[in-house]
């Protein structure tokens, strides 16, 4: 069914929640929208001083998170999307100042592609037509999808639940009849991460002043470039390793259309484990890392093979805000979550590295994570609704 108006922005990572029992409130939820564009790693401003960040000396640029959508024409279902043509970062957005000579820069806008390493490309764009039919509201065969959200209109939504016998036509068949080009790949090479370099290049020892301007919206940072370089070997493993043993409790998770909900779940922690000896460690601030799961004893219903790994991140609230590349408990941590009474077991792996050096990511061997079977009155039965529980693993060093 096509749907007029664009995706609810959520999470940047989904959460699978294929569980059959969700209980507790749930909270209707309004969530401010984040800006469409952010320095990352930066260190609070001060009084006198912008949210600065200090990099390696082969450090190649600061990074920003371009973290926008193309403008969509009409979406269905299953993902697909009629759109308008994408628009990548430009670098002329950027100011690039060195401290003490006031000596100019030339930025470059570099667009690192993790999500197509981490198997998480955007797919089933299409570049809508300048002139596309109009909708016919009301008539009994629906129209094919209009060239603007405000065409389609809220007839067009009513009429597909109000008349379930209408066709509900899809993105991707109406797209290949009208000869519409497939562009997701400038829609993935478009929005993401990119990185900020110079031309010329930063020099160590050296301070940068950097700002990017977008309309009335002006954002600052500090780049302080060190004497050392971040040695890295790509014989250098990162690893994933479960953090204590597995526990069930009650737990509140993000749910789209609400705000959370509380679940009996099954959970384990995760951690991040860092080469051993690894020049990584003055850098952890800078560290970018995603982990994935795979559960290889769900199908899918359409092909009945084992699922894929999946980006995977916990967040009790879709509210919750959290670092690009971190997570909601911090320092390489994650939580995996199960079914309460019959957990599943998944295989686990990250991706890890500092992209303000590198162009890619490492990834981890998998870590296969297990959940021992329920024990009569280990899942809780009901949520005590004077003293809700809400489980916090305990920190580690």
């Amino acid at each position: 069914m096509l749907i007029a108006t664009p995706p609810y922005p959520s999470m940047r990572y989904g959460i699978p929640l294929a569980l059959a029992l969700i209980t507790g409130p749930a909270w209707a939820c309004f969530c401010q929208p984040e800006e469409p564009g952010q320095f990352l790693h930066l260190a609070p401003a001060t009084a006198s001083h912008p949210a600065s960040i200090t990099v390696p000396a082969n450090a190649r640029g600061i990074l920003f998170l371009f973290d926008q959508s193309p403008d969509y024409l009409a979406f269905d279902s299953n993902g697909d999307a009629l759109i308008s043509k994408p628009k990548p970062l430009s670098a002329q957005k950027f100011r690039i100042r060195e401290r003490g000579t006031g000596r100019s820069l030339t930025p470059i806008a570099v667009r690192l592609r993790i999500e197509k390493q981490m198997g998480n490309a955007r797919t089933g764009y299409f570049l809508g037509a300048p002139e596309m039919p109009q909708c016919g509201v009301g008539s009994d065969k629906p129209a094919p999808p209009c060239h603007t959200l405000q065409s389609l209109g809220s007839g067009w939504r009513k009429s597909q639940p109000d008349a379930p016998d209408a066709p509900a036509y899809e993105v991707k068949p109406y797209a290949q009849q009208q000869g519409m080009r497939d562009i997701s790949e400038e829609v993935d090479a478009a929005y993401g991460l990119y990185r900020i370099e110079a031309r010329e290049g930063y020099q160590p020892g050296k301070i940068y002043e950097i700002q990017y301007r977008d309309g009335k919206r002006l954002l600052k940072a500090e780049l302080r470039v060190t004497t050392k370089p971040l040695l890295i070997s790509r014989q250098d493993q990162f690893a994933v390793e479960t953090d204590g043993p597995p526990q069930r409790s009650w737990l509140s998770m993000a749910r789209s259309g609400t705000c959370q909900v509380q679940l009996p779940l099954a959970s384990q922690l995760l951690r991040l484990v860092l080469p051993p000896a690894s020049a990584y460690n003055a850098h952890q601030s800078l560290l970018l890392y995603f982990m994935q799961d795979q559960r290889p004893q769900e199908m899918t219903q359409q092909s009945h093979i084992a699922e894929r790994f999946k980006t995977f991140q916990y967040q009790p609230t879709l509210c919750t805000s959290i670092a690009y590349g971190g997570s909601f408990h911090g320092k390489g941590r994650e939580l995996a979550t199960a079914d309460c009474r019959s957990p599943s077991p998944r295989q686990v792996k990250a991706f890890a590295g500092v992209l303000e050096v590198e162009d890619t990511l490492h990834e981890t061997a998998p870590l296969l994570v297990t959940f021992p079977a329920d024990q009569a009155g280990q899942c809780p039965k009901r949520l005590d609704e004077a003293y809700s529980i809400y489980f916090m693993p305990p920190k580690t060093s």
